[in-house]
């Protein structure tokens, strides 16, 4: 338990040194977004790029891992339609905005430290492989149920082209998927990256952990827990218990593969819910919802993480 500690407490120790800066206005909320950019349009895309362009391309795409990582998420957010939407009637839209809730784990903030600590460095590429499913799969998913719900009386075919389009466009302008297929061309080429280039990227993607922490950090600081507290308590739970469940029952009836690679898997299912939720929720009218969620999930997680992670690795 104690070696399990060591590795969630400081994490969860940098989250809090944020939520305490900016609490304190050492770490102004208005740059909060602007560090979240440098994270994602810059750090983790370095990361990304240096660490996909030095593995072997048999180890780029562990499909696996991705397709029990899609598996299970899409039924999280299955778990979340019949609950919120068979069971409690709520309308569609707000069942498929929790859905996501419960089913896009912030693999890149949370996950990736995790990963790295827990599983060592050599681990820390497959992040990447959790970027892309939830981009390719698990975010469409809902975003289409929740345009179906939300636009249920208007022209739903044209609406439903318009947004596939924005999706596509979303996938192929996220600079972490750039990252990735530039990553893959490059490990295919067979070339290998100038000592120059790999030290620089080395130096931009170590910032990346601790950065994304102190952002998570500071951007609990603001939202207090409120709103529908049954609800926010079964988004909660769902997110970090049914999701890994669901990897788990996926990972026994799949066909054998690396271990290690099962045991990470079921560690990003466990992770709180990403950070953009609180954004994406406020488009269909959840925002404090989503964000009070957010802040419940995260919180709430060193309790679950320590658990699942003292479980996988024993």
């Amino acid at each position: 338990m104690f070696a399990i500690l060591s590795v969630i407490t400081p994490i969860f120790a940098i989250i809090g040194l944020g939520y305490f800066l900016a609490r304190r206005d050492f770490l102004p909320q208005p740059m909060l977004p602007l560090l979240s950019k440098l994270v994602l349009f810059c750090l983790i895309p370095a990361l990304t790029f240096k660490t996909v362009a030095q593995l072997d391309f048999s180890k780029v795409l562990a499909w696996d891992f991705l397709g029990v990582y899609a598996v299970g998420a899409l039924l999280a957010q299955l778990v979340a339609l019949l609950v919120f939407k068979g069971a409690l009637k709520q309308p569609l839209s707000d069942a498929a905005v929790k859905a996501m809730g419960v089913s896009l784990p912030n693999s890149i903030f949370i996950g990736y430290p995790i990963v790295v600590q827990a599983f060592g460095e050599e681990w820390g590429h497959t992040f990447a492989f959790a970027v892309m499913v939830e981009n390719i799969v698990i975010l469409p998913s809902i975003l289409i149920m929740a345009e179906l719900g939300k636009r249920r009386a208007e022209a739903t075919s044209s609406r439903l082209i318009h947004l596939l389009g924005g999706i596509s466009k979303r996938v192929a302008t996220n600079p972490v998927i750039i990252a990735i297929t530039c990553g893959v061309l490059v490990s295919l080429s067979g070339l290998e990256l100038p000592a120059v280039a790999v030290r620089t990227l080395t130096v931009l993607g170590n910032a990346a952990g601790g950065i994304a922490l102190l952002v998570i950090g500071g951007s609990l600081v603001g939202n207090p827990i409120r709103g529908n507290i049954r609800d926010v308590s079964l988004v909660s739970v769902t997110k970090l218990l049914i999701h890994p469940l669901m990897v788990v029952l996926v990972l026994m009836v799949w066909p054998p593969f690396n271990p290690t690679l099962q045991d990470i898997v079921i560690v990003y299912a466990a992770l709180p819910m990403a950070a953009i939720f609180p954004i994406i929720g406020s488009n269909y009218g959840l925002g404090k919802f989503c964000a009070s969620s957010l802040v419940a999930t995260t919180i709430s997680s060193f309790v679950t993480l320590t658990i699942v992670l003292t479980l996988v690795l024993g």
